[in-house]
């Protein structure tokens, strides 16, 4: 009689065994050094479940580890940039469990190493610090003496490079006129209030938003400040907000 049928007519139901975690075997994977392979079995595991965290955190690392040395094309084409798709996955496992998952991402000197090497990340953490309101985040981007850089794009318009200067100037750049500087910033509780020139203070809050692409299907995240209340009749048309603070560090409008 076949093992099949004894099981079968046995009294107790057969025991099937687990499939195994495409994840834990990515892992495995991973630290010998089998970064495309490891690659995926991340992918495997997050067409099971997309909201997986650590699969999210390890795929970020082989991205990284698998493409950091290839030119890119297009840096404002998200969808083709590892720098965004490393940090989409990166937002994801933040936001699934970012009490287990940022200590992971600060403690690695392997995977992520290129990643944590670019200004895209470095902001990409900002923002990440407000969010996760870490001591000192804020004190640290609109303290006082701090400088910060922020950037207005708009569709059709020229981007405009402002700075808040730790003496308290807001200098604007234009790749057309240069610099000027048109108002004065002082820190306001979590936010800030700039006074431009012959106008009324306006008061500006901190605001970590999810920018999406992909057609939705991905996003990272990223520092604004956002002017609060009515805008009166700006001097500068940047005074409308938002300001950006990145990850991007160029004009993808």
């Amino acid at each position: 009689m076949s093992g099949v049928l004894l099981l079968c007519l046995g009294g107790a139901s057969p025991v099937l065994a687990a499939a195994p975690d495409a994840n834990v075997q990515g892992f495995k994977a991973y630290e010998k050094g089998d970064i495309r392979k490891a690659h995926g079995l991340f992918e495997k595991a997050l067409k099971k479940d997309p909201a997986n965290p650590y699969a999210r955190l390890n795929r970020a690392r082989t991205t990284t580890l698998l493409e950091h040395k290839r030119d890119v094309d297009d840096a404002c084409d998200f969808g083709s940039n590892w720098v965004y798709l490393a940090l989409a996955d990166l937002s994801e496992a933040v936001k699934a469990n970012r009490a287990a998952i940022l200590p992971k991402i600060d403690e690695d000197q392997k995977g992520l190493k290129a990643l944590k090497a670019l200004d895209e990340y470095k902001k990409w953490r900002t923002a990440v610090s407000v969010l996760a309101e870490e001591k000192g985040a804020v004190d640290g981007l609109i303290g006082v003496g701090t400088t910060s850089d922020w950037l207005y794009v708009q569709p059709a318009q020229v981007p405009v490079h402002v700075t808040l200067v730790g003496d308290e100037r807001v200098v604007e750049t234009r790749p057309d006129t240069g610099d000027s500087t048109p108002a004065k910033w002082t820190r306001s509780g979590a936010g800030v209030k700039i006074t431009p020139e012959k106008a009324p203070a306006q008061s500006w809050r901190l605001q970590v938003r999810e920018t999406f692409f992909n057609q939705g299907k991905s996003f990272f995240y990223e520092l604004v400040l956002v002017p609060e209340g009515d805008v009166p009749e700006p001097a500068s048309e940047w005074m409308s907000g938002p300001l950006v603070a990145g990850p991007l560090t160029a004009d993808c409008s």
